[in-house]
């Protein structure tokens, strides 16, 4: 194919793949089921419970101000209630008008709503707060202890993703605005809010930052090279990389979820740093006043090996996420690292035809930006060759004062502390929590040996304790067993009497009570077999770090009273969670190792020699404790954003080590003085490693500037290890090769 005939194809190639909306395809879940595999234990028994017991996962309304508990406002929150329930994806509305309530009657006791139409008649106004707050059920669920206030709480069916969530969250404000109820909602909690909001915010980040990114690194590939060619085909490249990639998502049946939208911003960084030193090689050549075909082939030709090798080298950092037992976490590196293969294709494949044929003008060689990098970069490299073991002292000094920092970083998710403390949801939670209870939920799961095990008064005497003791953890704000119902059955059995709110001592009593229960809130804390209950907890804490230890408690407490007829399991919300970080801390330690690995592989390969392998694998590891040591310093978790982070600096700085290193190690073969091909290297690729990491630190650097924090540690942190790495490699490395390679032979 001709020269034009082949550039247009290329051409054509790129604007076809830049008209893929990719995001219509994909399926957007941030669901907390997305964040662990479907063969971990937990889950299999949650699976296993949700086809017995309601989902746990919910939405809380919270109502405050005057006449809260009127006829008017009940009666509209009777109608709201009725009219929520009829979503088909929602299990169920719990409010005081639909939830039962055992009360004593003439001849025993009965079971009715707490509160609704017909009850607002039989009971005053003036004695309905201290009506509904004598609901052991209510308290602390529906109304406050000690505030006027009143909740609803929305429980849907077992979703399938977020935009169920979104869907639920939607309609039940609707109805009740309809109900007109909305001047009286003064928080929205839970969960299924919480989920939502997530989503928002991911959504919010990929549709700013990946523009602006973008925006940035456009402007200043125009201010460093000052090619309107270069310009646009950066950004067809970089779009056409990103909405390819995604589609990616799609042959894997993955959804594109918070970890996910990491991708597009890191890809349209690392797609930058190949084009930088293409376009660095373009330049160069220029100089040499090379033009066409000659200066495309000589530009491929001083990076192709050391590009091949960086593209490697970083999608093998990114390939170790697949270590992770995390599936956004794995799925994430699997498609970066495709996604930093398809960029490196465009750019050696597509690109050269394009240059070779529309570029025809020279490049500018004095551009002061450049020039100012470049004395800068040959300034450090002489003082690190001129004082190496001062260099070598300085770099020890600072990290035997930072590595302590190393040990002050926790593992923790904490998907509250993503938002601000202003964020709604903040808000929201802390005041359902302050007027209301916790609104983490966790089941504690007794199984009995056979039907009607849990019937019995040995082991509802047990389940009373093992709820007692609960409720005594400060962690722990409220705990509903099927003893609860037993004991109010008994209470009303014998007209309300508060010395009968206990179990009965008489099993005859028990049986008779549940033969006589013809409610159904029962049922949905133990089944109807009398083989299987739960004690449902609320949680007043919401990070993976205290959740753990609210359940390392309980397990011990039921390891030493649980009776060997009886097995347990906690199980629930909570727990699912508390998992999460275990993986989460596995994977990260896989993925490093593996990266670690698959990295040396390639450097061996790539120098054939085992001590520069070490030596550049060394320089490149070096940021990553930098990184630990700067998430100590500042108090940053190891949580599912950051989990990625060590995985993708190796990968990334390497990129700097192989290009400076390879043009030393190419001169020396050629026969240049060690000194001269040093610093040869350095004022070749020195500007351009330069050049590349102030790009991609600009770029990840304004990700800090979100209102979600996973965004802003990922930028933070990835930036930081670039920059480190940067440091590093243009003096700790050429103070290391002056005294371990060349200069000692």
């Amino acid at each position: 194919m001709p020269g034009r005939g082949k550039a247009i194809a290329c051409l054509i190639t790129l604007l076809i793949m830049n008209c893929i909306p990719s995001l219509l395809f994909l399926t957007i879940n941030n669901a907390p089921e997305q964040y662990l595999p479907k063969s971990q234990p937990s889950v299999q028994f949650s699976d296993e419970l949700r086809k017995e017991f309601p989902e746990d996962q919910v939405l809380m309304v919270l109502f405050e101000g005057e006449g809260l508990f009127s006829n008017e406002v009940l009666t509209k929150l009777e109608k709201a209630t009725k009219a929520i329930k009829k979503h088909p994806k929602i299990d169920r509305v719990i409010s005081v008008s639909a939830v039962d309530h055992i009360a004593g009657t003439a001849d025993g006791f009965e079971v009715l709503p707490l509160m609704n139409s017909k009850r607002l008649r039989q009971v005053k106004e003036s004695d309905r707060i201290a009506y509904i707050r004598d609901d052991r059920f209510a308290l602390g669920a529906l109304i406050g202890r000690q505030d006027d206030v009143l909740a609803m709480v929305v429980r849907p069916e077992l979703l399938d993703d977020t935009k169920q969530r979104q869907e639920i969250l939607g309609f039940a404000l609707q109805e009740l605005d309809k109900a007109s109820l909305t001047s009286l909602i003064t928080a929205v909690a839970g969960p299924v809010p919480l989920e939502t909001y997530q989503l928002a915010s991911m959504l919010r980040d990929t549709f700013t930052f990946v523009p602006v990114t973008v925006l940035l690194g456009l402007v200043l590939i125009a201010l460093l090279f000052r090619r309107l060619l270069a310009v646009v085909m950066t950004l067809l490249t970089i779009g056409g990389v990103v909405n390819v990639t995604l589609l990616w998502f799609i042959p894997f049946g993955q959804p594109y979820t918070l970890i996910s939208s990491m991708i597009p911003s890191l890809l349209a960084a690392l797609t930058m740093a190949v084009l930088i030193h293409f376009y660095n090689g373009l330049r160069l050549a220029s100089g040499f006043k090379l033009e066409g075909k000659k200066r495309v082939d000589w530009a491929l030709a001083e990076i192709k090996k050391p590009a091949t090798y960086t593209v490697a080298t970083t999608a093998a950092g990114l390939l170790s996420l697949a270590a992770s037992e995390i599936p956004p976490i794995r799925y994430f590196g699997i498609i970066s690292a495709l996604g930093i293969l398809l960029g490196f294709a465009i750019v050696i494949l597509l690109l050269p035809p394009i240059f070779t044929y529309w570029d025809k003008a020279s490049w500018p060689s004095d551009n002061p930006l450049m020039k100012g990098l470049t004395r800068t970069v040959k300034k450090l490299t002489i003082i690190a060759i001129r004082y190496p073991v001062h260099v070598l002292v300085i770099f020890v000094i600072g990290l035997v004062i930072g590595i302590p920092q190393i040990f002050n970083v926790k593992a923790e998710t904490n998907l509250l502390a993503f938002f601000a403390d202003d964020h709604p949801i903040t808000i929201a939670t802390k005041k359902v929590e302050e007027k209301l209870t916790g609104v983490t939920p966790l089941e504690i799961v007794i199984d009995g040996d056979k039907r009607d095990a849990i019937k019995q008064l040995e082991n509802l005497q047990l389940i009373k304790k093992i709820q007692t003791h609960a409720t005594e953890m400060p962690e722990v704000e409220k705990a509903q067993s099927v003893v609860d119902f037993i004991e109010d059955m008994h209470w009303g059995f014998h007209e309300e009497d508060p010395s009968y709110r206990v179990i009965p001592d008489k099993q005859n009593l028990v049986n008779q009570y549940l033969l006589l229960y013809d409610g159904n809130d029962l049922y949905e804390i133990v089944n109807k077999e009398f083989k299987r209950t739960r004690i449902l907890l609320n949680l007043n804490v919401h990070s993976s770090r205290d959740i753990r230890k609210v359940v390392k408690k309980l397990t011990e407490y039921l390891n030493a009273n649980i009776t060997p007829d009886l097995k347990w399991t906690i199980s629930g919300y909570g727990k699912l969670f508390e998992d999460q970080e275990i993986l989460l801390v596995q994977g990260q330690v896989n993925s490093l190792i593996g990266a670690v690995i698959l990295i040396f592989v390639m450097m061996f390969l790539l120098w054939r020699k085992l001590s520069t392998a070490l030596l550049t694998l060394f320089l490149n590891l070096a940021p990553v404790v930098v990184m630990f040591i700067l998430m100590g310093l500042f108090s940053i978790w190891l949580d599912m954003a950051t989990a990625m982070i060590a995985g993708v600096i190796v990968g990334i700085a390497v990129d700097d080590t192989i290009h400076l290193f390879h043009g030393f190690q190419h001169s020396v073969k050629h026969g240049a003085n060690p000194l001269r091909a040093l610093l040869k290297s350095y004022y070749q690729s020195g500007s351009a490693v330069t050049v590349t990491t102030i790009i991609l630190g600009f770029q990840f650097s304004v990700l800090c500037f979100s209102l979600f924090q996973p965004t802003v540690h990922f930028g933070f942190l990835t930036a930081a290890g670039l920059i480190t790495a940067l440091i590093f490699d243009l003096i700790l490395m050429p103070a290391l090769i002056v005294m371990t390679f060349s200069f000692n032979k």
